[in-house]
């Protein structure tokens, strides 16, 4: 409740509030209004519920700044499940839209009750990837007409769609389709030199001018109908001849997706926040918010990542913030009947498709296609399967390949302890070492076997338990056998919301063997974020260290500031300096699509070095091209068939041994040219097989 929420709060944190409020209800009103068009409700729907929702949410959430409201996801889901249970026109979606609201609101209260909430934050990422993906492109595509000033029944299959559309291009407006266009690069223009700039509503409000002054010399340009009233009209009796299986089964699907991006939010936004906000608390919140904007006609709400960040940016401290945001579209509504005629239609359109295209995370669809194979069938299989067959269908169908991958997913044998080009060795714990006086209160986690979507949640309740009061934290990860790209997503959020809150995280693991090479890649990811060591004792010695340097908790790129910095480190994605007793090992990664030299820690440049310590290969073409092939690694460029030599580079600065990581094969460059040899044997084979077919 707001009365928990609130404690704490002073009058003078209400200016900051109030201007968090004027920039959410800024990026509220032309997107609310175009995901109103989304959905098939006239736009006024969409300031309304940008008034009530996050009132209601406000007074009944425990989360102190997220902000509810329509948004992406649920609008696009409302979109797509009102086309499938056959609603559509405009006239009949008005009609069917309260009880559709008030469904959904049902549906949410129950999954809140049934401790569904705890359930549904473990759909794998890749899933919900998918699922926005795939109703990205949906919605999108039916949004082309509307950015041509025409129309055309985009209901139906992706076919009859695609087929509606070019039936529609005749009667298009040239006028229509270039504003859509200079909308569309306007906002990215705007997000990308000026992201403070509430883009959408700058875009709209000169599009209106452009529009209104074309239209005026006589192009043709749609623009929204004017309203004869401010507030929606509620319709109190049902369209004739409603499937209400179809409206249940619609409704359902959007409190389910309304419970994921929602729930989604209030993680990523709500860490550290006391009390913590309850996941089935927080649906039935979702549940009773919605409840008051179906009694009002409009569609579903739910969380609002984009303009959760915006508020947080602009000094957001509590839900006063959403009051004011409310308060202030509430304002424009009361004023639509003024205005609403001389918005053109194309340019909510094109801010639909950009808040569209925004939210599909376009970096990790890259990672999971040419990094976890598997990731990318579940996410490629759920996104298809949305565009052909329906969210449903999507969600459903990649949740049981995910289970079903999980279940097979291979092992590899290692044949020795050099996968990673280090030799395991057991990690002392942490009883015997008592003689260490670390100076922080100190909290430690122990994570083992498989983590995976299916139990990250857990993971992470334990590790908010462990670090509760305390101002140091040791996770343990020797032991973890498997890790998916969502448990290692959620891990980063976790523990970048400890250290965001003070609490110095040490992270320990030698280099050691992995069950598979997918584990091998996401542990990769997580030491390009945290600095990892070998062991409890030099975890607890780093600890004492920064206590008693009064250190803040910092990044692995921001701990090597002291030391002597290269010139052009600064190109190189991350540093991770693996401490192991009185043996620094520095690494270097993330080469891949990146500038820059390989430095050792003195700021030297030993690509030289590294040239001489290849000279056994027998064959001299054969040395030149893994010369060349490896520095053009480093500089970030890749041969012929667009591979990288090096993703991950160790230098032991003692022994002076330099260790290569590439795919399958671990290459360890010893001064021992025998063992070399030995060592590089997968890599070798591939630079001999390169030389001869030259």
């Amino acid at each position: 409740m707001i009365v928990e929420a609130m404690k704490g709060y002073r009058a003078a944190d209400l200016p900051k509030d109030a201007v968090a409020g004027l920039v959410i209800a800024a990026l509220s009103i032309p997107i609310a209004m175009g995901y109103a068009e989304v959905v098939g409700l006239p736009a006024i729907y969409g300031l309304w519920a940008s008034i009530v929702a996050p009132l209601a949410f406000g007074l009944l959430t425990g989360t102190r700044r997220v902000v509810f409201g329509m948004d992406s996801a649920a609008a696009a889901m409302t979109a797509s499940m009102l086309a499938a249970a056959g609603i559509v026109g405009q006239d009949t979606i008005v009609a069917a839209m309260p009880l559709l609201t008030l469904l959904t609101a049902l549906f949410l209260l129950l999954l809140g009750w049934a401790g569904a909430g705890r359930l549904i934050r473990r759909m794998p990422l890749p899933v919900m990837h998918g699922f926005i993906f795939g109703i990205a492109i949906t919605v999108v595509i039916g949004q082309i007409p509307l950015l041509l000033g025409t129309t055309a029944d985009t209901s139906g299959t992706i076919v009859s769609k695609v087929a509606a559309i070019v039936s529609c291009l005749p009667g298009a407006s040239w006028a229509c389709a270039v504003v859509s266009a200079l909308c569309i690069a306007g906002m990215y223009l705007l997000k990308r030199f000026f992201p403070k700039v509430p883009s959408a509503i700058v875009v709209l409000v000169a599009a209106a001018l452009l529009c209104n002054g074309l239209a005026a010399a006589g192009l043709p340009i749609v623009f929204l109908p004017q309203v004869s009233g401010t507030l929606p009209h509620i319709a109190t009796v049902l369209p004739e001849g409603l499937d209400i299986v179809a409206l249940l089964l619609a409704a359902f699907a959007i409190a389910v997706v309304v419970s994921l991006e929602s729930l989604l939010c209030v993680e990523a936004f709500s860490a550290g926040d006391a009390p913590a906000p309850s996941p089935d608390g927080e649906m039935r919140t979702f549940g009773l918010a919605n409840a008051f904007v179906g009694l009002i006609g409009c569609p579903p709400c739910s969380a609002s990542m984009s303009r959760t960040a915006a508020g947080i940016a602009s000094g957001s401290l509590s839900q006063m913030a959403s009051v004011f945001s409310a308060l202030i579209v509430a304002v424009v509504a009361f004023a639509a009947g003024s205005f609403m005629g001389f918005l053109p239609r194309c340019a909510l359109s094109a801010i639909v498709v950009v808040a569209l295209l925004d939210i599909v995370d376009f970096g990790k669809i890259t990672t999971y296609a040419f990094k976890t194979r598997r990731e990318f069938m579940v996410f490629a299989a759920s996104a298809a399967l949305v565009v052909l067959l329906g969210a449903v269908a999507g969600i459903l169908g990649g949740f049981i390949l995910a289970l079903a991958l999980r279940a097979g997913r291979e092992k590899i044998d290692t044949s020795g302890p050099e996968l990673l080009g280090a030799v395991p060795y057991k990690p002392d714990d942490l009883p015997a070492k008592k003689d260490i006086e670390v100076g922080y209160a100190l909290g430690t986690v122990k994570l083992s076997g498989d983590l995976s979507f299916m139990n990250i949640a857990k993971a992470q309740e334990e590790i908010e338990a462990a670090a509760a009061g305390n101002e140091a934290l040791i996770l343990k990860l020797s032991k973890l056998d498997t890790i998916d790209t969502t448990a290692a997503d959620k891990l980063d959020e976790t523990l970048d919301s400890l250290m965001a809150r003070g609490v110095h995280v040490k992270l320990v693991r030698p280099i050691k063997e992995t069950s598979d090479h997918y584990t091998r890649y996401e542990l990769r990811r997580l030491m390009q974020d945290f600095k990892f060591y070998p062991s409890v004792r030099t975890a607890m010695h780093s600890l004492a260290e920064e206590y008693a340097a009064g250190m803040e908790p910092q990044r692995p790129d921001t701990w090597l500031a002291d030391a002597p910095a290269p010139r052009r480190l600064r190109k190189v994605k991350a540093e991770i300096s693996i401490i192991d007793g009185d043996r620094p090992v520095v690494a270097i990664a993330g080469l891949r699509n990146h500038a820059g030299d390989v430095v050792d820690s003195d700021g030297a440049p030993f690509l030289e070095d590294i040239r001489g310590k290849l000279s056994f290969l027998q064959s001299r073409r054969a040395f030149q091209f893994a010369a060349d092939y490896l520095e053009g690694a480093a500089r970030g460029r890749a041969d012929e068939n667009g591979h990288f030599f090096s993703k991950l580079l160790l230098w032991d600065e003692v022994t002076g041994e330099v260790v290569l990581d590439y795919r399958g094969g671990a290459m360890r460059i010893c001064r021992d040219e025998a063992v070399a040899v030995a060592l590089m044997e997968p890599i070798d084979r591939t630079i001999r097989e390169f030389a001869l077919a030259q």
